[in-house]
């Protein structure tokens, strides 16, 4: 959903891709939790990497429909969300906020495809999808989830992946949504570190939200 809510917004998406392929390349050792995710999340990178005009079109009109298109410039600092009706009328707040609905064209594929540091985890899934999958087909179906994790925590990655590309410093900028995301961690951390003596009345402190969201028929 966010890949389509701006122009900008798969230039994020190309940073978190980053992330995993520094871990992958200079700290595969230990990290074999998130190693697993991204083996069980296979087919998000494979839709990723096989992505077409058309299907970007469909998967974009079946996130915003017709009738409200969220615009969001990934680009500008601290932009907020709004929603824009039919009548072109914005819904909310209208600040940093893109010109147009956005729509998915073949130059923002061209630009996408390009940016995005699919090698790695490609290889990555070419090589230990194909051990998980036997793992599971030797016992029938019924595998602990702790026995796949730590076959993945002995398998060695060397000579398959990529040569390591170099690592880049990025300093940091900092907006609304990664300070929201500190400052609750940061609190998370205090309440959950002063749990014998305790500071703070456990009833009344809401670490995180869990939203439901209905099935559609």
């Amino acid at each position: 959903k966010f890949l389509y809510s701006g122009e900008h917004a798969h230039r994020h998406l190309a940073l978190l891709l980053e992330v995993f392929n520094n871990i992958i390349q200079y700290q595969f050792t230990g990290n074999q939790h998130l190693i697993y995710a991204i083996i069980r999340r296979k087919d998000s990178f494979g839709k990723l990497a096989s992505l077409t005009l058309p299907k970007a079109q469909a998967q974009c009109h079946k996130v915003y429909g017709d009738h409200t298109n969220v615009q969001y410039d990934a680009d500008s600092r601290g932009a907020p969300m709004s929603m824009v009706d039919n009548d072109g009328n914005t819904i909310g707040e209208q600040s940093d906020l893109t010109g147009l609905p956005f729509t998915p064209t073949n130059e923002w594929l061209s630009e996408m495809k390009a940016s995005m540091p699919l090698e790695t985890v490609t290889r990555l899934l070419q090589h230990l999808v194909p051990v998980v999958d036997d793992i599971v087909a030797r016992k029938q179906g019924v595998v602990d989830e702790n026995e796949i994790l730590e076959v993945l925590k002995d398998v060695t990655m060397v000579g398959l992946l990529p040569v390591p590309h170099a690592i880049v410093i990025r300093k940091y900028q900092p907006n609304q949504y990664t300070a929201l995301w500190f400052t609750a961690f940061m609190w998370g951390v205090i309440f959950l570190r002063n749990q014998n003596l305790p500071m703070f009345d456990g009833q009344a402190i809401e670490l995180f939200q869990v939203s439901v969201q209905e099935d559609e028929d």
